[in-house]
């Protein structure tokens, strides 16, 4: 599967989970039988598409993640763990990272994209040196975003298709 429809997916997905919305002004809406309202002052639960749409109207404030700390944080914890491992990261990190990076002016975006594609290299080469070796295993899985379990996996099987082709004869004659 390739990984923008995959990310598509998780995207969707995750703007239907609930997010904490602080509600500005009063209002209640009522949309193909679905009502929402809240009352100023008032924190909800809603889905995060909800929320945004608030937001963006200053209806409410949706709480969101402060994906730059978590950014500069990752990315400490990257290279502290050092060449041959890899540190844990939210299943969505890069797609909360490219929503949040939405709302930057140019040069905070400029300085966020230099971070999150350090980041972003320094994770791909651990994981292409760990695609070449092992397969993937729950352990791994879980540290991964979704984005990098579809790269994992197509490296490790691109690379043992690779193998196959460099030592096909080599097993059969083997075994004779």
């Amino acid at each position: 599967m390739e990984i923008d429809k995959v990310e598509k997916v998780h995207s969707i997905g995750y703007r239907l989970k609930d997010a904490k919305v602080t509600v500005d002004q009063d209002f209640k809406f009522n949309v193909a039988g679905v009502t929402i309202e809240g009352t100023q002052g008032e924190v909800n639960n809603m889905p995060q598409w909800i929320g945004k749409i608030l937001d963006d109207n200053k209806l409410g404030t949706l709480d969101s993640p402060d994906m730059i700390t978590e950014l500069k944080q990752a990315l400490s914890k990257e290279k502290m763990v050092g060449e041959y491992q890899i540190s844990t990261l939210d299943p969505h990190f890069y797609i909360k990272l490219k929503e949040s990076m939405k709302a930057l002016n140019r040069d905070d975006f400029d300085k966020v994209e230099s971070m999150m594609l350090e980041l972003f290299r320094m994770r791909r080469g651990k994981l292409v040196k760990l695609a070449d070796s092992i397969k993937l295993n729950s352990e791994l899985y879980n540290k991964l975003t979704v984005e990098e379990n579809i790269f994992y996996k197509t490296i490790y099987d691109n690379s043992k298709e690779f193998e196959k082709q460099i030592t096909g004869d080599l097993n059969e004659q083997r075994s004779s």
